[in-house]
């Protein structure tokens, strides 16, 4: 049960640190984009510009550590995030468990409304990604992985406006997919 809350907040972290910036955004999708693999991380992941990266303790679990990239451009929110647990977790049910309640526990904090929702996997590991609409005409897609010991998280927030040219919503969708799509794990996992 612990760690069920603990995902939940570890997810919903994600989307508030999303919303809660507000810094000068940049538009720099159409430009070079740059790979991003912080040490011993696990993956590599491919963003507009270098990201800002923070982590943080885990309130009530010593030497957990919460990681996250943030990024903010006129396009969209691009987050990752990632939590090694102290175990091991190889039981299917266990973590499809642990993703749905992650899920539903990152929805109802960021207070926003499930529109679809798809099982995944990445290289066999079990894996989530879901569609919401979140406050403030917002919209995010987030995909969840649970890797051995890690689980992960991209997500890609918007903020779409009635008045968006074809080609500003052309961008967002293929600064989303090529975001998203890029996330693969690298051979750093035994850490």
């Amino acid at each position: 049960m612990k760690r069920t809350l603990l995902l939940s907040i570890f997810i919903s972290l994600s989307f508030i640190t999303v919303l809660a910036q507000q810094p000068a955004a940049v538009r720099v999708e159409s430009g070079t984009w740059v790979n991003v693999a912080p040490a011993n991380s696990g993956f590599v992941i491919l963003m507009p510009a270098k990201p800002s990266e923070t982590s943080a303790p885990v309130e009530g679990h010593p030497g957990m550590e919460n990681h996250l990239l943030t990024l903010e451009t006129e396009i969209g929110g691009y987050v990752v995030s990632y939590l090694q647990f102290p175990e091991d977790i190889t039981d299917p049910d266990r973590i499809k468990l642990m993703l749905d309640r992650g899920r539903e526990g990152g929805i109802a904090k960021s207070g926003g409304e499930l529109v679809i929702e798809t099982e995944i996997k990445l290289n066999g590991y079990f894996g989530r990604e879901w569609n919401m609409k979140l406050s403030g005409d917002l919209t995010a897609t987030a995909r969840a992985y649970w890797v051995k010991r890690r689980l992960y998280q991209t997500v890609f927030v918007m903020s779409p406006k009635a008045n968006d040219s074809q080609e500003v919503t052309k961008l967002r969708r293929q600064a989303a997919t090529k975001f998203l799509d890029s996330f693969s794990l690298s051979d750093d996992l035994s850490k």
